[in-house]
């Protein structure tokens, strides 16, 4: 290593340059400092908060690039969970009780993996996505004043914000948009929209999405949290 003053080859355990005198705690500290701020900046670029989360065969493993989300009883929230094959990979089940109409994203096992749930006071209807032990991995908000092509916001617990729901006419299709590329990561369509409009859901009482991922980098509970926000906004009691 070479002392920052004059340039003559020091040994690093040394406490000042026997050459000039320089106080090198001073390079101990700077290269602390310049670590943090490099991971800061790689966390920063790499989305820390979205790194996938993987729980393979499970119901959030990151090799799953479909699921469709099929509610029982008109539009209670609960409900099985089934990939393209239609086997069942996890269940809603919406917590009867809850002021904050809370859903529980569970595996096929019973075990919760996440839930989403309305934020109170919040004059967007903000939807908290959270992991099995209550840290928030992200929060959905609808954008104000887009009611017939209704849009949504997610942001990292931080609050900043990286992914976008662009729905089109009433809300029964969606893209999801990474905000950073601007790339379509995800779509997401409501299988019965004609059933919602032209005969209010009496002849038909099952609400389905189907999520179809065109991303496998991104952590399958955000997409899964945005279609059950879009639900859980513009659909459900």
């Amino acid at each position: 290593m070479h002392c920052p003053k004059c340039g003559e080859i020091i040994e690093k355990e040394q406490r000042f340059c026997e050459f000039c005198g320089y106080d090198l705690i001073n390079i101990e500290i700077q290269e602390k400092v310049d670590s943090i701020e490099e991971k800061i900046e790689q966390n920063h670029n790499n989305k820390p908060y979205f790194l996938p989360y993987n729980n393979p065969g499970g119901l959030f493993d990151i090799n799953r690039n479909f699921y469709l989300f099929k509610e029982k009883y008109w539009d209670w929230g609960s409900g099985d969970i089934l990939d393209e094959h239609g086997n069942i990979i996890g269940k809603m089940k919406r917590k009867i009780f809850s002021i904050r109409r809370k859903i529980e994203l569970r595996e096929i096992d019973g075990t919760v993996a996440a839930t989403i749930h309305t934020k109170l006071a919040s004059l967007r209807g903000a939807q908290d996505l959270k992991d099995p032990e209550g840290n928030l991995i992200a929060r959905i908000k609808k954008k104000f004043f887009s009611l017939f092509r209704p849009k949504f916001y997610l942001e990292d617990a931080a609050g900043r914000r990286w992914f976008e729901a662009q729905g089109k006419f009433l809300g029964f299709s969606f893209k999801i948009y990474d905000l950073s590329s601007r790339k379509v990561v995800a779509e997401v369509e409501k299988l019965d929209k004609w059933r919602d409009i032209f005969f209010g859901g009496l002849f038909d009482y099952k609400d389905m999405y189907a999520l179809r991922i065109l991303d496998n980098t991104i952590d399958r509970r955000i997409l899964t949290g945005f279609v059950l926000s879009i639900d859980n906004v513009l659909h459900d009691v």
